[in-house]
């Protein structure tokens, strides 16, 4: 399947993308590129290939959770001048 200027036209109006005539022909070179690429993998034999299952995450292999508190507020806030309480304080912004 070879793209045409007129393929490329109807592309950019689908996609509601506007396009000059010179944008026009780089993208036809790209589009065929990429159609002879999928013609390419199309041609691979992938017969006796295995189900490709990377990413896969089971219960079992995760970790437990464990909840731990971690009060650092009086840490945190002892390298400022700025606080109320156990907050920042900052300037006004929005009046």
């Amino acid at each position: 399947m070879e793209i045409d200027t007129e393929t490329v036209l109807k592309i950019a109006k689908l996609s509601r993308i506007k396009i000059t005539d010179s944008e026009t022909s780089d993208i036809q070179k790209d589009l065929n590129r990429i159609v002879k690429f999928v013609k390419k993998l199309a041609e691979i034999d992938i017969e006796g290939t295995g189900e490709f299952s990377f990413g896969k995450t089971y219960l079992k292999d995760m970790r437990q959770d464990s909840v731990t508190i971690n009060d650092a507020t009086d840490d945190i806030l002892k390298n400022t001048k700025s606080k109320n309480q156990n907050f920042f304080t900052v300037p006004k912004i929005v009046e």
